[in-house]
């Protein structure tokens, strides 16, 4: 039995029933272990939730530095265009779409895992803004969230997303 294994039965169990409806007894049942099998790794079920959010964190974090290392060392939007890449190819992932939507649910209920993901926005924008400015920086995160709002409603349609990315990545080139 690994952490891990525990935090993809957490995630389970909120995309199939929503996290009201989480419990760590539900967490075991799907593993095949007992509730408290689960305190060997987890102090409690709120521990088990900032799992949950740090792993959605690395798996975002390490799309986005993935596509980074993809593009030329001389592209002056190297940030820019890593994280619209970055976040194209996730948009693009629904297993990871439905990560994220069980990981908002987290963020909703824990104020830990909401400064989580303010840092995560935090970096992200620091990385944009010597590139783009702070307005086309603030304009390429709300409409990259807005994308990730909508697919994790299931309202954005998909096969829109490659080009709204086209079309921020023409208006953030610097003039």
């Amino acid at each position: 039995m690994k952490k891990q294994e525990l935090v993809n039965a957490a995630i389970q169990v909120i995309q199939a029933e929503g996290i009201q409806k989480l419990s760590l007894a539900k967490i075991a049942e799907v593993v095949g272990i007992t509730k408290p099998a689960i305190f060997h790794y987890f102090k409690n079920k709120q521990d088990l939730m900032r799992a949950v959010t740090e792993f959605t964190v690395v798996e975002y974090e390490q799309t986005i530095a993935a596509e980074f290392d993809k593009l030329p060392e001389n592209d002056d939007l190297r940030h820019v265009h890593a994280f619209l890449y970055g976040n194209l190819r996730q948009l693009n992932d629904a297993e990871l779409v439905k990560i994220h939507a069980a990981s908002m649910e987290v963020l909703v209920s824990d104020d830990e895992a909401k400064k989580v993901w303010q840092s995560v926005y935090e970096r992200e924008f620091a990385k944009l803004v010597p590139e783009i400015g702070e307005i086309q920086a603030d304009l390429l995160s709300v409409a990259l969230d807005g994308m990730w709002y909508g697919a994790m409603c299931g309202i954005w349609d998909v096969s829109r997303t490659a080009s709204i990315v086209e079309y921020l990545e023409r208006i953030t080139k610097k003039s």
